[in-house]
């Protein structure tokens, strides 16, 4: 067979290639995610956070615009993060977390260091930066390999990003902040 002749199965097989890789990236869906989510803001005045669950992405609005948006890493299926309606009434830079659960068991964790924290649902749920995570978006709340950290689940229900995010966030959202998690 030629390269003429091969060159349409290649084109078609690249075709493909490329095709996968979006679906499985979670950066290349970031437009279309703002966009599927944009209506969902549309009618808020003043700040709001959109967290959504199923995208594993947190979008920030300012009077209805878009103003930010990151991969996020939530829940895992034991430790779900709760959705519904909130607002931040906590903000703490920086701040240790330490585990409600005792040694030994399997949900327990050692006593962290958290940058920026912005609690949102009473009880412990946050927006933090978590360093210990190279990776967020699509996939990690569930397990997952971090090409930093080796295997790891989701979060303990919180919802946590990378600390330029965090940084961001924080800087950003006032306490009152209106924090919107859907499915």
């Amino acid at each position: 067979m030629t390269w003429q002749h091969k060159r349409p199965v290649l084109l078609g097989l690249f075709a493909l290639l490329l095709a996968i890789s979006f679906a499985i990236n979670p950066i290349a869906g970031k437009t279309s995610y703002a966009k599927a989510t944009t209506t969902t803001a549309s009618h808020v005045q003043g700040k709001l956070i959109v967290v959504s669950l199923s995208r594993q992405w947190l979008y920030a609005y300012e009077n209805g615009a878009s103003v930010f948006n990151t991969a996020v890493m939530t829940g895992r299926d034991s430790l779900p993060t709760p959705t519904g309606t909130y607002s931040v009434f906590n903000k703490l830079h920086p701040t240790w977390f330490t585990s409600p659960w005792p040694q030994g068991s399997a949900n327990w964790y050692p006593p962290t260091y958290i940058n920026y924290a912005l609690e949102w649902k009473a009880g412990g749920f946050f927006l933090h930066d978590a360093s210990w995570h190279s990776t967020f978006g699509p996939g990690t709340n569930n397990w997952h390999h971090d090409p930093q950290f080796g295997w790891q689940a989701g979060s303990h229900g919180c919802i946590a990003m990378s600390y330029s995010a965090a940084q961001w966030l924080y800087n950003w959202a006032p306490i009152g902040t209106t924090v919107q998690i859907n499915g």
